[in-house]
């Protein structure tokens, strides 16, 4: 039987991709004024499509450093000697603006509410942004922190991000859960299901664009997004009230 649903933050519970546009704009508009300070002919819509470019191939590589991803596009522009307080800036400027746009997923407070009234207990594991304290004030910010008994931050809060088994397993172990009595959801097959699968515990994928390699990590059921992941967990959980 189980006790404990894990839950993944970005792309699982909340939509934190739609409006990023918004944090690249508020970025390349200090980068170009940066570049322009140092009398260097620079382009808004250019560092835009750079900003844009840069996280799409970074993320693929799993390379999260928002610091890393702007000393990258200064770099083409020859500055090396970039101030940390300036790119620390841009890395604040992006998440406060992330924050700010962030939305819940339609059902997904419906969800969670109803699991704790069921007696669920509920954990938050969701990897570091790599800018320390941001994860947990966009997670406190999202209006969900109420719902968990645990939040953790993969790589912040403890030392190895997902899909490392660790930080699985230290959900586990604060709430005293044995990891045959959890299941995490989470939409990314490479760290929340394959993370998942090496700490033991049972998942289930969030799948929003049909991803045409399939379930490659064993995911106990998938799902297309809300509503459906709501029918599929409570299927899996066996709770046959589905209201």
């Amino acid at each position: 039987m189980k006790k404990l649903v894990i839950f993944d933050f970005d792309g699982t519970l909340v939509d934190s991709f739609s409006n990023r546009i918004h944090s690249h704009r508020k970025v390349a508009e200090l980068i170009t004024e940066f570049l322009k300070s140092r009398g260097i002919d620079a382009d808004y819509e250019t560092i835009l499509k750079k900003v844009i470019k840069t996280e799409e191939e970074r993320e693929k590589r799993l390379s999260r450093s928002r610091d890393e991803w702007w000393k990258q596009i200064l770099k083409e522009y020859n500055v090396t000697d970039i101030p940390q307080d300036f790119i620390t800036k841009l890395t604040n400027i992006y998440w406060e603006t992330l924050k700010d746009t962030t939305t819940i997923y339609e059902g997904a407070q419906e969800l969670l509410r109803e699991l704790k009234q069921k007696g669920y207990k509920l954990g938050l594991l969701s990897d570091t942004d790599f800018a320390p304290g941001w994860k947990e004030k966009r997670f406190k910010a999202s209006g969900l922190a109420d719902y968990f008994d645990i939040l953790v931050v993969a790589g912040e809060t403890n030392p190895e991000a997902k899909p490392s088994p660790q930080p699985f397993l230290e959900v586990l172990k604060r709430l005293n859960i044995k990891r045959e009595h959890a299941v995490h959801v989470g939409d990314n097959q490479e760290t929340d299901i394959k993370g998942a699968k090496a700490a033991g515990i049972d998942a289930i994928w969030i799948d929003w664009q049909g991803n045409p390699n399939g379930n490659k990590y064993g995911a106990k059921a998938v799902a297309k997004g809300f509503p459906e992941l709501k029918k599929t967990l409570y299927k899996f959980l066996g709770i046959k009230n589905q209201t």
